[in-house]
Parts: structure tokens; sequence; C-alpha cells
């Protein structure tokens, strides 16, 4: 057996390039190479560059700073006739070999909308595939970090479009054209991002205003929402009924005025952490859930304002005179204290199945005490309350079940 290892390489005259004849390869490309003028031995013909785009990960999405930044593979692919060579002349198996990007022609390629400095690409300590027929692959990976203006309008249930717009400054269609191998971001190395799914990917070019092609890398992204529905939504909206227990609060406990303030603080609070997460920015639109806790604070507002209220009715004092349309109000809310019971008068019975009742009222001889409008104040406020609290959840919480289904 080891003589048969020994003798088959001999037999079929295996041969194998050497260092020497990869350098010498690299000698005679270089040789006569012009790298600032684009391939191509027809100048009338545009030169095609196709790209794929590698995605990796996610990095971030700020909508506070309108910043996106992934992580990924941008390749290119071209063929540079100058580059070609044949393998018959170094070793017999010499087909392909790497280049640094700074010894041959790469477009200069920049990312039009980056969130920092303009840096490009293809860096000149990069490496590309180059093979006998001169065909070159470059696959630069990155940290691609890009303007992306966010639409807030539904959060924490929002979904975002950002694109990454890439074009070769200098080089109009007749020279070059910029086209997508397919039409999505391959996902092969991607790791699932904890805050964001993505939807779906578009690669496509397009014409910009200067009559450059531009590559566009589009990535579409739903938020996971079940941290926030936890964290965020049932707190606030448990707060909101917590609030109206004011006025089921005993007077004579002293913590009504206390108790108010410091759920609408925390409240506060709430709107605060949101407007730090959310872009200042008034455009496209604000997030529905600022509206919601605004008005989540306006009935706060409001509440403390009628604890104000009714407290001033239990503190005053017997000797003063209550007005008759807070007797009437009074009445009206069924909260007198001492009632007397109905006089009840039996007429004659005239054949009929049952005699006729008459029924005489005469609670509105009651005394009423200035504690009697206290407490029909504070049953009106938590109806009033109550249905203004719902009627807001609903209308916030129906409106977000729309947009996520």
């Amino acid at each position: 057996m080891d003589v048969l290892i020994l003798v088959l390489p001999l037999v079929f005259c295996v041969e194998g390039y050497t260092i020497t004849q990869q350098t010498q390869l690299h000698t005679n490309l270089a040789t006569g190479y012009d790298r600032r003028v684009r391939p191509g031995e027809n100048r009338t013909v545009p030169l095609q560059i196709k790209f794929n785009f590698y995605l990796a990960s996610l990095k971030e999405f700020s909508e506070a700073e309108s910043k996106i930044g992934i992580v990924g593979s941008l390749g290119l692919e071209w063929i540079d006739s100058r580059l070609s060579w044949n393998p018959s002349g170094y070793g017999g198996d010499l087909y392909e070999t790497t280049l640094f990007t700074s010894d041959m022609w790469v477009p200069f390629l920049v990312l039009m909308n980056p969130f920092a400095k303009l840096k490009k690409v293809l860096l000149d300590e990069m490496s590309c595939k180059v093979t006998d027929g001169g065909y070159v692959n470059c696959l630069p990976p990155d940290l691609y970090e890009a303007t992306c203006d966010a639409d807030v309008t539904y959060y924490p249930f929002d979904s975002q479009t950002c694109t990454l717009k890439f074009y070769v400054p200098g080089f109009s269609p007749t020279d070059i054209l910029l086209r997508p191998a397919i039409s999505t971001f391959r996902m092969d190395l991607y790791e699932e991002n904890g805050l964001w799914s993505i939807t779906s990917t578009r690669l496509y070019y397009q014409l910009n205003v200067f009559n450059f092609e531009e590559l566009r890398l589009e990535i579409n992204m739903k938020r996971r929402t079940t941290y926030y529905i936890a964290g965020l939504i049932l707190p606030i909206c448990l707060m909101n009924f917590i609030q109206i227990l004011v006025f089921i609060l005993p007077v004579e406990s002293g913590e009504r005025m206390g108790f108010s303030i410091t759920v609408l603080l925390a409240v506060a609070v709430f709107l605060t952490i949101i407007q730090d997460k959310l872009p200042e920015a008034s455009e496209p639109s604000v997030a529905n859930l600022t509206y919601k806790l605004l008005v989540d604070m306006l009935l706060g507002c409001s509440m403390v304002i009628a604890v104000v209220i009714g407290l001033k009715f239990y503190h005053e004092t017997e000797d003063r005179e209550i007005p008759a349309r807070l007797k009437n109000f009074t009445r009206s809310m069924k909260f007198c204290c001492k009632r007397r019971k109905a006089k009840v008068t039996v007429k004659k019975y005239d054949g009929s199945e049952k005699p006729p009742i008459e029924c005489v009222d005469d609670t509105a001889d009651i005394d009423i005490t200035w504690n009697d409008v206290g407490l029909a104040f504070d049953k009106l406020f938590f109806i009033v309350f109550f249905v203004s609290l719902v009627s807001n959840n609903i209308v916030y919480l129906t409106t977000m079940a729309v947009i996520s289904s």
C-alpha cells in the first residue's frame, strides 16, 4: 500500500504551483496595469457589477437618534479582463489567487446616507479573490450604520422600514451598472435580534437625481412586543384604574390628596420614560401612546382638582346653608343619609284585579348635610372618570389590536 501511494503521483503526473509561480503571476498582472482605469475592453459597454448582501445581525435601531446599524458582508462581483491568465504557465493548477484592493481597480463604493462620517466599503487592506478568467469577487464584512427616520405612530406595536443607499461617485450608468444578483438578502448567517424581527428584505437599484445608479438595501422590521406589553402597557392601564379609587377612599383617612398626587406622578414618570425613547421631532407623526398618556395626565390633574372640590364640601361647617341646587343634586344622586319611608295610600277597590296604590315620597323634606353633598360628588366623579378612563384605554387598545393583526 505504501508503494502504491508513492507510485500513483508519478503515474498521473500530478502538478502543483509554487509560491515562486504565484509571485510571478502577481508581478505579471501588475505590469502595465493602471488601477485608475475601470475594466472593459469596449469602452462603449458599461461594466456590470453584481451585488449580494449577507446579513449577519441587526446591531441596533435607535428611534431617538434615527439610526440603524447592521452587520454583514456586501458581496461585489465583476470581470476585469486585465487580470486573466493561462494556468498552464503557472504550474498547471493556479486557477485563482487573491489580490489587495490597493493593487487593482475596485469601485469607490460609499454609503450615501451614513450616520457618521463617509467611508468607502472596499478598504485598501482588504483582499479579493481573482480567477484565471478575470473574475473578481470581493466580500468585505463591516458594520453599516445609516440614518433611518422612524415612524413611531403605533409604538410599541410599530414596524419600521430602513434603506441603505450605496453608489459609486463619478460614474454614470454608461460606465457602471449596479445590479443585484438576487432581490433579497442572504440570511444564512443571520442571528435573531431580541427587540426586532425582520419581516422582509429587498435588494434593488435606482437612479438618483444626479443620474447616478444607487444600490439600495431595504430592510423591514417589526418590533417584538411581549416586553412592552408586560412592562409598559399593562402597568399604565392598571394605574389608570387605581387613580379612581381615590373617590372610594374614606375622607377620614386623610390620604386622598397624597394618593391622587402619587399616582399622577407615576403616570408622569411613564410619560418621561417613553419620551426618552422616542425622537423629539413631530414628523412624520407623534406616537399614539404619547397622546394616550397625555390624556391620562389631564385626567389625573382633573382628579386632583375633583378631590380638592370634594374635600371642600366635606369640611364645610354645618352652620353654612346649603344652596338649593346642591340639595337637588344630592337628592338626585340618592345620597341622603336620613330617609323616611314613603307614605302609601290605598284607594278604594274598584273591581280590578289589584287595588291601585299611590306612593307619596316625602324625601324632599329630609335634611341634607355637607357630608351628603361630598358623597354625591364622589359618586359623580367616580362615574365620570371611570367612563373617561375606560374610553381612553379602549380606543387605544382597539387601535393597537387592529394594527398588530
